[in-house]
C-alpha cells in the first residue's frame, strides 16, 4: 500500500474519531443545580396520597372497598432573585394554576380546578397570582423564607385550612426539593455511579419505617444539543434509623400483615444548564392479611383484608 493511500486512510480515521467524539455526550456529569439572577422557568408539581381499604368475605358474599385520596397539582413560575457565593438561589414562586381533589372514604370532600370557571368562585382562587419565597441549594435542598402574604390571601373557612396545608413548610419543601441529587461529590460522576440516603417513610404509612434510597446515574445522552443525564432510584426498608421516624400507625398490629413495598423514582437533568427536567418518586406499600372463617368453605377462599398506601411526588419543567 502506498504512503499516499496510507496517509489518506490515516486522515479519514482521524476525521471519523473527531466526528464521533463530537457527537458523543460527555462521559462525566456534574449533578448540581445552576442558577443565575432573573432566570425564570415554569414547572408543574403533582402529589398524590392514597389510602385504599378492601375487605372481602367470599363465604358471606360481602365486599367493602374504601379510598381516601388527596391530589394536589400546582403550576408555578420560578424566578431567581439572587444567587450567593455558594450557589444558593433565592427564588420567588408565583402560583399560576392549582388543582385540589380530596376524597374521604369514597366521598368527594373538596374539588378545585383553576381551569374550570365554576372553581374561580371559590376562596381558594385567591391563591392564584400569589407568591412565596424559598432558597434552593445546588444539591436541591429547600428552605422556606417567606410565605406570609400568600397565606393571608385565604383568611377563613375550609379553604383556609387547605391553603395552610398547601403552604406549610413540609409541603413547600416536598414540592420544590430535588431528592435525587447527591449531597456530596456531585461533579465528575460517571454512568454507574451511585449514592444513597436513609429517609423516614412519608406521613400516613400504616407502620412508619426507614428506607434506604439508592440513586444510580444510569445514562448520559445528547438531546436538543444538550447533555441530559438520567438517574434512577430504588429503595428498600432498612433497620438503620432515619431522623423523623416515630411510632404510630398500626403499631404491633402491623406484624399480623404481610407487607410488600415498591419504592422507585427517576430524574432527568440538563447538565449544561443545571436544570432538572423531570423528577418523580413513588412508594406503594401493601399490607395483606388472610383468615379462613370458622366453618368456611375452602373453595370460596379466606377472608382477605388489604390495605394499601400510595405516595407519589413529581416535578416537571414545562418551559
Amino acid at each position: 500500500m502506498s504512503r499516499k493511500v496510507c496517509g489518506m486512510l490515516a486522515g479519514l480515521s482521524l476525521s471519523l474519531v473527531m466526528l464521533m467524539s463530537g457527537c458523543n455526550p460527555s462521559s462525566s456529569a456534574d449533578l448540581s443545580l445552576k442558577f443565575s439572577p432573573d432566570q425564570t422557568a415554569t414547572y408543574k408539581s403533582v402529589s398524590d396520597v392514597i389510602k385504599d381499604f378492601r375487605f372481602e368475605q367470599p363465604n358471606l358474599g360481602k365486599l367493602r372497598e374504601e379510598q381516601t385520596k388527596t391530589t394536589i397539582e400546582m403550576t408555578f413560575t420560578q424566578t431567581i432573585q439572587s444567587v450567593d457565593a455558594d450557589g444558593n438561589a433565592t427564588a420567588k414562586i408565583t402560583i399560576d394554576g392549582l388543582v385540589v381533589n380530596i376524597i374521604n372514604k369514597n366521598e368527594n370532600r373538596f374539588s378545585f380546578d383553576s381551569q374550570k370557571e365554576e372553581s374561580m368562585k371559590s376562596p381558594l382562587a385567591k391563591l392564584l397570582g400569589q407568591s412565596y419565597t424559598i432558597q434552593i441549594s445546588p444539591d436541591g435542598d429547600v428552605k422556606v423564607i417567606d410565605v406570609k402574604k400568600a397565606l393571608a390571601a385565604v383568611p377563613s373557612g375550609y379553604e383556609n385550612k387547605i391553603a395552610a396545608s398547601l403552604l406549610n413548610k413540609e409541603n413547600i419543601i416536598q414540592r420544590h426539593q430535588i431528592q435525587a441529587l447527591p449531597q456530596e461529590a456531585a461533579s465528575n460522576l460517571s454512568v454507574g455511579s451511585s449514592w444513597n440516603t436513609v429517609v423516614p417513610s412519608p406521613p400516613g404509612l400504616l407502620a412508619p419505617k426507614s428506607y434506604d434510597k439508592v440513586y444510580t446515574l444510569t445514562g448520559i445522552k445528547t438531546s436538543g444539543g444538550n447533555n441530559v443525564a438520567t438517574v434512577n432510584m430504588a429503595a428498600n426498608e432498612t433497620a438503620e434509623p432515619a431522623e423523623g421516624v416515630s411510632a404510630g400507625g398500626m403499631g404491633m398490629f402491623a406484624k399480623m400483615f404481610d407487607n410488600e413495598d415498591t419504592y422507585t423514582g427517576s430524574m432527568s437533568i440538563n447538565l449544561d444548564t443545571g436544570t432538572v427536567l423531570k423528577a418523580q418518586e413513588k412508594l406503594v406499600s401493601t399490607y395483606l392479611a388472610q383468615e379462613m372463617p370458622e366453618n368456611g368453605d375452602p373453595a370460596k377462599g379466606p377472608d382477605t383484608l388489604t390495605m394499601q398506601f400510595t405516595h407519589r411526588v413529581e416535578l416537571e419543567k414545562l418551559d
